[in-house]
């Protein structure tokens, strides 16, 4: 935010934002093991392979298939949010630098002051 010309911002309000997303890259953690313990209770309910079950013979590959592509989007978009979670971490801390650097200066040119006297 911009403030008379001076930039200023609230660095606990990015952090909770960062906390925010991060708890929802959990609940997201979370979907691709519920996920595959559905699938796993639902296997083999369209037939059995590898016989003359010609519907399961036709399914099977195909019921595979479009598992891991849920499994490969679900694990993309934690991903996402994960490098969300990071890049909003790393706002706030070049946000926080500069003030951080200043009080360092600070600090550094009032010892070599002492120093000299």
């Amino acid at each position: 935010m911009t403030v008379a010309g001076n930039y200023s911002a609230d660095i606990q309000a990015i952090l909770q934002g960062s906390r925010h997303l991060a708890d929802a890259v959990r609940h997201g953690d979370e979907m691709l093991p519920r996920f595959e313990t559905g699938c796993a209770a639902y296997a083999g309910w369209w037939g059995e392979e590898g016989g003359d079950d010609e519907f399961a013979n036709a399914v099977g590959e195909q019921v595979r298939r479009e598992q891991q592509q849920v499994a490969d989007t679900v694990l993309a978009i934690t991903g996402g949010f994960m490098a969300l979670v990071d890049a909003v971490a790393a706002e706030a801390d070049h946000v926080r630098r500069p003030q951080t650097q200043a009080v360092e200066d600070i600090e550094t040119h009032g010892s070599e002051s002492g120093n000299r006297r």
